[in-house]
């Protein structure tokens, strides 16, 4: 499992969930893993109280599956799951796009550009990560412009089921094809077309689906 620094002000509940999470993400705890609390605990160097409640909140969305005196295990991918992730991910934000793409002002198209120009940078560099985590960041900016960042939490929360999906597809799939349809969706920004925005975005987000047959075959053994 991939560790990281916790952030100030950080909670230890708030920091177990957010590595447990991103490791579930990005596939270092893959799909049918079991795992321990007390291992992870361990590994974070907290007591597994916080662990335990982190574990909880994510059993909620069902990307942990909590076995009564058997452990804990991490849910496959289960595309019925993922289709109820990406419908609600696509009803949201593409309306949060329409709105932030009315009320978007230079300094947030400046924003959502140099962004742009950070994921190309790293591609450049194969950084996966870096590149996964400013796609991520792209989408949360749309969100803090429209001034619905409540709805961002909700959406991150359940999108999980599809986040993996999307780290698979990203090892499976040419980057740049992300990379241009931001730079059409930012393009929708700077004309202020609010309809453009949103549909462009519901054409981004479901993508994917046109690549999952290639994925399940690639990968087999992650899905349910």
């Amino acid at each position: 499992m991939k560790n990281t620094a916790k952030h100030d002000r950080e909670s230890n509940r708030d920091y177990a969930l957010r590595v447990i999470r991103e490791n579930i993400i990005n596939l270092e705890l893959k799909p049918g893993t079991m795992i321990s609390e007390q291992d992870i605990a361990n590994e974070l160097n907290l007591s597994r109280t916080p662990v335990h409640e982190a574990m909880q909140e994510l059993s909620t969305t069902k990307i942990i599956e909590i076995l009564p005196q058997r452990g804990s295990y991490v849910s496959k991918i289960d595309m019925d799951r993922v289709d109820e992730a990406v419908f609600m991910r696509t009803t949201l934000e593409s309306a949060i796009a329409e709105l932030a793409c009315e009320k978007a002002n230079d300094d947030d198209i400046m924003e959502l550009e140099e962004n742009i120009n950070l994921q190309e940078f790293y591609l450049t560099k194969n950084n996966l990560d870096k590149f996964m985590e400013l796609d991520n960041a792209f989408h949360q900016t749309m969100y803090r412009i429209a001034n619905k960042m409540q709805c961002f939490y909700m959406v991150k929360l359940m999108n999980i089921h599809h986040d993996r999906v999307r780290e698979l597809h990203l090892h499976s799939s040419d980057p740049k094809t992300v990379i241009a349809e931001h730079k059409e969706i930012l393009e929708a920004f700077k004309q202020h077309n609010g309809k453009k925005a949103h549909d462009l975005l519901v054409t981004h987000i479901t993508r994917l689906y046109q690549q999952q047959g290639e994925i399940r075959k690639k990968y087999p053994e992650f899905f349910a």
